[in-house]
Protein backbone atom coordinates (compact mmCIF):
# COMPACT_ATOMS: atom_id res chain seq x y z
CA UNK A 1 0.00 0.00 0.00
CA UNK A 2 0.93 3.39 -0.84
CA UNK A 3 1.03 6.16 2.13
CA UNK A 4 1.07 9.91 2.13
CA UNK A 5 1.87 11.07 5.76
CA UNK A 6 0.64 14.91 6.34
CA UNK A 7 3.11 16.56 8.27
CA UNK A 8 0.62 16.90 11.24
CA UNK A 9 1.30 12.68 11.20
CA UNK A 10 5.40 13.33 11.41
CA UNK A 11 5.27 16.02 14.18
CA UNK A 12 3.11 14.25 16.28
CA UNK A 13 5.48 11.02 16.56
CA UNK A 14 8.45 13.07 16.60
CA UNK A 15 6.91 14.64 19.92
CA UNK A 16 5.69 11.23 20.91
CA UNK A 17 8.91 9.87 21.17
CA UNK A 18 10.07 12.91 22.49
CA UNK A 19 7.94 12.52 25.79
CA UNK A 20 8.97 9.06 25.73
CA UNK A 21 5.54 8.01 24.63
CA UNK A 22 5.18 4.77 22.71
CA UNK A 23 2.22 2.92 20.63
CA UNK A 24 0.49 5.96 19.82
CA UNK A 25 -1.74 6.43 16.39
CA UNK A 26 1.28 8.58 14.80
CA UNK A 27 3.86 6.54 15.91
CA UNK A 28 2.48 3.16 14.45
CA UNK A 29 2.06 4.92 10.88
CA UNK A 30 5.55 6.21 11.26
CA UNK A 31 6.80 2.89 12.47
CA UNK A 32 5.09 0.99 9.36
CA UNK A 33 6.48 3.54 6.77
CA UNK A 34 9.99 3.42 8.54
CA UNK A 35 9.96 -0.40 8.36
CA UNK A 36 7.76 -0.62 5.12
CA UNK A 37 5.51 -2.88 6.22
CA UNK A 38 2.72 -3.23 8.66
CA UNK A 39 0.27 -6.02 9.80
CA UNK A 40 -1.86 -4.98 6.98
CA UNK A 41 1.09 -5.82 4.37
CA UNK A 42 3.71 -3.91 2.69
CA UNK A 43 3.79 -0.25 2.90
CA UNK A 44 5.54 2.69 0.88
CA UNK A 45 5.61 6.59 1.47
CA UNK A 46 4.59 8.95 -0.83
CA UNK A 47 6.12 12.80 -0.11
CA UNK A 48 7.30 15.66 -1.97
CA UNK A 49 10.37 17.89 -1.76
CA UNK A 50 7.97 20.93 -0.81
CA UNK A 51 6.21 18.19 2.34
CA UNK A 52 9.86 17.56 3.57
CA UNK A 53 10.78 21.63 3.03
CA UNK A 54 8.08 22.50 5.50
CA UNK A 55 8.84 19.65 7.70
CA UNK A 56 12.04 20.96 7.90
CA UNK A 57 11.20 24.39 8.79
CA UNK A 58 8.20 23.09 11.54
CA UNK A 59 11.24 21.29 13.02
CA UNK A 60 13.16 23.92 13.19
CA UNK A 61 11.13 26.68 13.65
CA UNK A 62 8.16 25.09 15.81
CA UNK A 63 10.00 22.46 17.47
CA UNK A 64 13.21 24.22 18.22
CA UNK A 65 15.30 21.02 16.80
CA UNK A 66 18.84 21.84 15.75
CA UNK A 67 19.16 22.70 12.30
CA UNK A 68 21.55 19.74 11.53
CA UNK A 69 19.47 17.03 13.28
CA UNK A 70 16.37 18.61 11.16
CA UNK A 71 18.06 17.90 8.13
CA UNK A 72 19.27 14.69 9.36
CA UNK A 73 15.86 13.42 9.57
CA UNK A 74 14.65 14.41 6.56
CA UNK A 75 16.91 12.98 4.84
CA UNK A 76 16.16 10.04 6.50
CA UNK A 77 12.65 10.65 5.77
CA UNK A 78 13.61 11.03 2.08
CA UNK A 79 15.42 7.65 2.04
CA UNK A 80 11.95 5.58 3.05
CA UNK A 81 10.27 7.51 0.12
CA UNK A 82 13.72 6.80 -1.85
CA UNK A 83 12.73 2.79 -1.13
CA UNK A 84 9.30 2.98 -1.97
CA UNK A 85 7.20 4.70 -4.49
CA UNK A 86 7.78 8.09 -4.85
CA UNK A 87 9.41 10.81 -3.95
CA UNK A 88 8.11 13.88 -6.11
CA UNK A 89 8.63 17.56 -6.97
CA UNK A 90 4.69 17.91 -5.56
CA UNK A 91 1.32 18.78 -7.36
CA UNK A 92 0.70 22.00 -9.36
CA UNK A 93 -2.19 23.55 -7.90
CA UNK A 94 -5.17 22.50 -9.82
CA UNK A 95 -7.38 20.28 -7.06
CA UNK A 96 -9.95 22.89 -5.87
CA UNK A 97 -9.61 22.74 -2.10
CA UNK A 98 -8.58 26.37 -0.68
CA UNK A 99 -5.27 25.31 1.91
CA UNK A 100 -2.45 25.76 -0.70
CA UNK A 101 -0.60 23.57 1.29
CA UNK A 102 -3.66 20.80 1.76
CA UNK A 103 -3.72 21.00 -2.03
CA UNK A 104 -0.26 19.90 -2.87
CA UNK A 105 -0.26 17.14 -0.32
CA UNK A 106 -3.41 15.91 -1.89
CA UNK A 107 -1.66 16.64 -5.35
CA UNK A 108 1.55 14.65 -4.22
CA UNK A 109 -0.81 11.86 -3.11
CA UNK A 110 -2.43 11.76 -6.48
CA UNK A 111 0.57 12.30 -8.36
CA UNK A 112 2.30 8.94 -5.97
CA UNK A 113 -0.41 6.90 -6.77
CA UNK A 114 -1.00 6.55 -3.00
CA UNK A 115 -3.86 4.58 -1.48
CA UNK A 116 -4.16 6.60 1.37
CA UNK A 117 -3.36 9.99 2.98
CA UNK A 118 -3.31 10.32 6.00
CA UNK A 119 -4.00 13.40 8.15
CA UNK A 120 -5.41 14.62 11.33
CA UNK A 121 -7.04 17.28 9.55
CA UNK A 122 -9.39 15.04 7.39
CA UNK A 123 -11.71 18.03 6.52
CA UNK A 124 -9.33 20.28 4.73
CA UNK A 125 -9.34 17.69 1.88
CA UNK A 126 -12.40 17.54 1.67
CA UNK A 127 -14.26 18.82 -1.84
CA UNK A 128 -17.43 18.39 -3.60
CA UNK A 129 -16.28 15.09 -5.37
CA UNK A 130 -15.35 13.57 -1.38
CA UNK A 131 -17.45 10.85 -0.61
CA UNK A 132 -17.87 11.20 3.45
CA UNK A 133 -17.33 7.60 4.73
CA UNK A 134 -17.11 8.46 8.45
CA UNK A 135 -17.44 11.85 9.17
CA UNK A 136 -14.77 13.78 9.95
CA UNK A 137 -12.46 10.85 9.85
CA UNK A 138 -12.64 8.76 6.73
CA UNK A 139 -13.34 10.38 2.93
CA UNK A 140 -12.98 8.51 -0.35
CA UNK A 141 -11.63 10.66 -3.41
CA UNK A 142 -12.06 8.97 -6.70
CA UNK A 143 -9.99 10.04 -9.92
CA UNK A 144 -9.52 8.80 -12.95
CA UNK A 145 -10.91 5.73 -12.07
CA UNK A 146 -8.23 5.53 -9.15
CA UNK A 147 -9.58 5.46 -5.75
CA UNK A 148 -8.13 7.39 -2.47
CA UNK A 149 -8.42 7.56 0.88
CA UNK A 150 -8.33 10.02 3.35
CA UNK A 151 -8.04 9.07 6.25
CA UNK A 152 -7.77 10.42 10.39
CA UNK A 153 -4.06 8.95 12.43
CA UNK A 154 -6.23 7.10 14.71
CA UNK A 155 -9.04 5.45 12.57
CA UNK A 156 -5.73 4.81 10.21
CA UNK A 157 -3.37 3.25 12.37
CA UNK A 158 -6.32 1.41 14.32
CA UNK A 159 -6.65 -0.18 10.90
CA UNK A 160 -2.98 -1.16 10.18
CA UNK A 161 -3.36 -2.76 13.76
CA UNK A 162 -6.30 -5.00 12.63
CA UNK A 163 -9.49 -3.17 12.94
CA UNK A 164 -12.06 -2.66 10.64
CA UNK A 165 -12.83 0.97 9.14
CA UNK A 166 -15.51 1.98 7.09
CA UNK A 167 -14.60 2.96 3.81
CA UNK A 168 -11.13 1.75 4.08
CA UNK A 169 -11.38 -1.61 2.95
CA UNK A 170 -13.36 -1.14 -0.03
Amino acid sequence: MRVCADLNIWCAAILADGHGRRGTASQTIVDGLRAGRSERGEMALVISWGMLQRLGGVLERDLDFPRTAAATLIDAIAGYARLGPSLSLGGIGVIPIHDPEDRHVLETAWAGAADFLVTADVGGFAHKEARVMLEGRILRLERAGRALVVAHPFNFAAWLRGDSQPGVEE
